[in-house]
């Protein structure tokens, strides 16, 4: 099992630096996010996870769970839903990147619009209001994970942040997730490229914002995904090289240590636990996947989006996996996410997987693409956002991605609102010599 688990982990870690290094130079960066989330956060906890000596220690730090019936490793599948999307996702990208250029051109046409100052403040502000006003209005807005009565306490956060999803209702998450990144990139841009005060002021202070929010909804992982993005939009504006980059990632994950260890502790075994929850975390749940599916419980349904139809499935299977990995905890659902291609096996086995991974890599095409056209502010931000759910891919189901709290068209939805505010503000707002409001927005513009 020790030379399988090589032999698949170098071929393909070899074959995804190949198409990297020979994609198109705008392929890279989704290219990159993809593969080394992946990689980091799933395929190398999972490919150690199957060396006996590990999964003794893999069940100390997760006491319980019940892990003892699992066999990971034990067949090829495993090893083909694992690595395969270094090669067949990377594949798909590269073949298809020329492929997809007229529709990115198209999409980008359709977002392309100018935006003043003011537009923006008004939506991004206004999302902001949104979430601090629900926070308040139930009773929330104090609480955070630096609160002494729920710092190192790791049962009370994981209820009570059960309790915020449950009662604060999916557009507060959404508007978190992504609607209000989504005008932070805007102003971003407008701040480089203008060099502009005010729209530097906005950039910060909404980031503030945001960062409080995360903190008051104990969604702490979030603030690494935000870091994700203001680096990946700095590097694509000129602002840092490769070193930063990895200096960044570097801090990011620092702070993601810290945050884990006030939600769980603040002893050095916390501490440590922190780090090893980053390349554990997510990898723990795939020996499950392949195990649950279909052997215990059949395959649950394809999941094309459909499910407040009554088409798919009812029961999504990071919910089902979690209840075969911790079977006792019963004082909260839990969930197991898996990246897309294995939640999809859970789905419809390896033929739907396969074409996951394909579908993936089309995606990945279509971000650099997108990004080789990313002049526009909104345009840009439309592709800091698929970089986003290029992230996201590697961590959830397929559909998961585009359409829930943290799907992409929330941040869609909040670009098309920042065009909508901006459009009737050119219209409304009068200006000196009796016109409308375009002139007098303009002068808006920093």
């Amino acid at each position: 099992m020790l030379i399988q688990a090589l032999a698949c982990s170098v071929i393909a870690l070899i074959c995804a630096i190949v198409m990297i290094w020979l994609a198109p130079k705008p392929l890279r960066v989704p290219m990159v996010v993809f593969n080394g989330i992946y990689v980091l956060t799933t395929a190398i906890g999972a490919t150690i996870l199957t060396w006996p000596s590990v999964r003794s220690v893999w069940a100390l730090m997760f006491p319980s769970m019940d892990e003892t019936w699992l066999t990971p490793g034990a067949d090829w599948g495993y090893w083909f839903e694992l690595w395969g999307p270094l090669v067949i996702t990377n594949l798909a990208a590269v073949g298809t990147y020329r492929h997809v250029r007229k529709s990115a051109v198209v999409g980008a046409r359709l977002l392309r619009a100018r935006v003043d100052v003011l537009a923006a403040g008004i939506v991004g502000f206004g999302f902001c209001a949104y979430c601090f006003v629900n926070l308040a209005s139930r009773g929330y807005l104090g609480l955070a994970v630096f609160n002494a009565d729920t710092a190192g306490s790791y049962k009370l956060n994981i209820e009570m942040r059960a309790e915020l999803f449950g009662d604060l209702g999916t557009l507060h998450f959404a508007f978190i997730y992504m609607a209000i990144p989504s005008i932070i990139m805007v102003a971003f841009h407008r701040a480089v490229r203008q060099k502009s005060s005010a729209w530097w002021t906005l950039m910060m202070s909404l980031s503030g914002l945001l960062c409080y929010l995360y903190l008051a909804t104990f969604t702490k992982s979030n603030m690494l995904i935000f870091g994700l993005e203001l680096v990946v939009a700095a590097r694509a504006l000129g602002l840092i090289g490769v070193p930063t980059m990895i200096g960044a990632g570097a801090a990011g994950i620092f702070v993601l240590m810290v945050l884990s260890s006030l939600l769980g502790g603040t002893s050095m075994l916390d501490v440590a636990f922190s780090v090893y929850n980053i390349i554990f975390r997510d990898a723990s749940a795939v020996p499950f996947y392949m195990a649950v599916f279909p052997h215990q419980v059949p395959f649950s349904g394809i999941d094309l989006g459909l499910a407040g139809f009554g088409i798919g499935p009812q029961i999504t299977t990071n919910l089902i996996v979690s209840n075969f990995m911790f079977p006792h905890d019963t004082w909260a659902q839990g969930a197991a996410p898996a990246a897309a291609q294995i939640s999809a096996y859970a789905q419809g086995g390896y033929p739907w997987s396969f074409a996951t991974m394909l579908i993936v890599g089309v995606w990945i095409a279509a971000c650099g693409q997108l990004g080789r056209i990313a002049r526009n502010p909104v345009v840009f931000s439309a592709f800091i956002g698929s970089i986003v759910t290029c992230y996201y891919m590697s961590q959830v189901d397929l559909v998961g991605a585009f359409k829930v709290s943290y799907g992409y068209k929330w941040w869609l939805a909040g670009l098309i609102l920042l065009i909508g505010v901006q459009r009737i503000l050119e219209l409304a707002l009068p200006t000196t010599d009796g016109g409308h409001a375009e002139a007098n927005i303009r002068g808006c513009r920093s």
